[in-house]
């Protein structure tokens, strides 16, 4: 009992930590953007986004999915000499590929400025950012190693301080140069990012071996082969979505495609931080027992559970709100973003459940199987897509976003179950249940136009009370 609470705490403990942190940093960003925006105007605003889009292209080419597959190795080191070893694997295999982007981007750089700008006027701009990717580089993977090592208070904090940092030597270098602290800013930016990890490691005394580069990339062979495939993965994912709006924009209109954006952002972009801040937590913890299948399944078990008490509020509470918050953050005219929003939020619960199994194949080191099942996803989503916009316009988007996740959760649970022996505790179905009639109750009454307040207030109210009793007695009475 005492395991099963444990586990619980972990888990909430941990969102709660690193959703505070993706909050501060969405703080720090909206912050700089709001200076940029004054100080520079939208023409600094796309200059440091071109700057951003070429070092982020090539990082995550040059990068090959070493920070979140090196996260994996160091999480299943058993021994404090094989944690050694794995470390000086991290350390000198991240040093290796921030070379290597470093020396792309300095060969790119003419190719860059003109393909990017129309000109070479920036092309030293372009040479001087490279370094950005070495210090991303060395920064990916001290965070790989605290994140791994479980040391994720100290992590959080070099997080934090880094984003600060950045964001106080950024405002004075764009008020004394404007247009020309745009390159030093996005330079010392990715500088205090890494130094502040790299004090955070050192302090939390994470110990390595002296290793050669020869040796790094023998041993570290499997670690890069599971990053590039969730490097293709990622960019499979990215070059579909783009495939589909631009369709969206040939078939319908550049407004139709606009109203999708601003939908899928705020169903994945800010639900995304409440996975994002699991996955800090979860991915390691998986990796530490990726042998044992039974304890595999209880940690998957767990975690499916705790994410769908933890979104079943927010998801009810957003359902009732849509309509202001879509308007809060954008405009009155986007309000048709409802008939997006009203169908895709609820299937967020599936990719709680799918996003959980996801990783058992990362934690296995399964990057084919991995790589196969989501771009599955990712073709049928693109069809759905397209047969549900030709017959129900939005409404049909957000009834597709649901309706591949089912797919999806589907087929991920028998492949884990067949294949790992993935066995849910009997109290996970009693909460699918009661969340998933919960949810998609208040859906069919909002979106049917049955009641827009009374009915769905009291749902939402029923599922805000059944996650706090049910999360307390996880947390209390086991």
């Amino acid at each position: 009992m005492g395991q099963e609470k444990s586990i619980y705490q972990k888990i909430i403990g941990a969102t709660a930590l690193f959703g505070g942190v993706q909050v501060i940093n969405m703080l720090c960003s909206l912050m700089r953007n709001k200076v940029i925006a004054v100080l520079l105007g939208a023409e600094g605003v796309g200059v440091i986004g071109l700057f951003n889009g070429a070092i982020e292209m090539v990082s995550s080419l040059t990068g090959m999915g070493l920070r979140q597959s090196s996260v994996r190795d160091v999480s299943a080191s058993k021994t404090a000499e094989a944690f050694k070893r794995i470390v000086a694997i991290v350390r000198k295999l991240s040093l290796l590929v921030g070379l290597l982007g470093s020396m792309v981007f300095i060969g790119a750089a003419p190719l860059l400025s003109r393909f990017t700008f129309g000109s070479e006027e920036y092309l030293w701009g372009f040479v001087i950012l490279s370094a950005s990717l070495l210090f991303n580089a060395l920064s990916s993977g001290e965070q790989a190693i605290l994140q791994g090592s479980g040391r994720l208070k100290i992590f959080a904090r070099s997080t934090v301080a880094g984003s600060v940092a950045s964001l106080l030597v950024s405002i004075p270098l764009y008020y004394i140069w404007r247009m020309a602290g745009i390159v030093p800013s996005l330079l010392l930016a990715s500088f205090f990012t890494f130094l502040f990890n790299y004090i955070a490691s050192r302090k939390s005394k994470v110990q390595s071996q002296k290793i050669s580069a020869k040796e790094a990339i023998k041993e570290g062979t499997p670690m890069l082969k599971l990053g590039i495939y969730m490097t293709i993965s990622g960019f499979m994912t990215t070059l579909l979505n783009y495939i589909f709006i631009a369709w969206l924009n040939r078939y319908s209109s550049t407004a139709e495609v606009g109203y999708y954006q601003a939908g899928f952002t705020l169903v994945t972009r800010y639900v995304g931080l409440i996975f994002a801040a699991m996955a800090t937590e979860y991915y390691p913890r998986l990796s530490s027992v990726q042998n044992d299948n039974k304890a595999v399944s209880l940690q998957v078990s767990r975690q499916i559970e705790s994410s769908l008490l933890m979104l079943l509020p927010i998801i009810a509470l957003f359902l009732i709100f849509q309509e202001w918050i879509i308007t809060l953050l954008y405009a009155s005219q986007f309000a048709v973003v409802t008939d997006y929003a009203g169908w895709a939020m609820p299937g967020v619960l599936f990719k709680a459940i799918s996003w959980s199994l996801g990783f058992i194949l990362l934690a296995k080191g399964e990057g084919k199987l991995f790589l196969i099942t989501e771009l599955i996803s990712d073709v049928t989503s693109l069809a759905i897509n397209v047969f549900l916009y030709h017959y129900w316009g939005l409404e049909g988007l957000g009834l597709a976003y649901t309706i591949n996740f089912a797919i999806y959760t589907t087929y991920m649970w028998i492949i884990c179950k067949r294949r790992y022996g993935f066995a849910p505790e009997k109290a996970l179905y009693l909460i699918l249940l009661i969340t998933f009639v919960i949810i998609y109750l208040q859906a069919i009454v909002i979106n049917g136009e049955i009641s827009k307040y009374i009915i769905p207030s009291l749902l939402a109210f029923v599922a805000i009370l059944f996650s706090l009793i049910t999360l307390r007695k996880r947390l209390i009475n086991k």
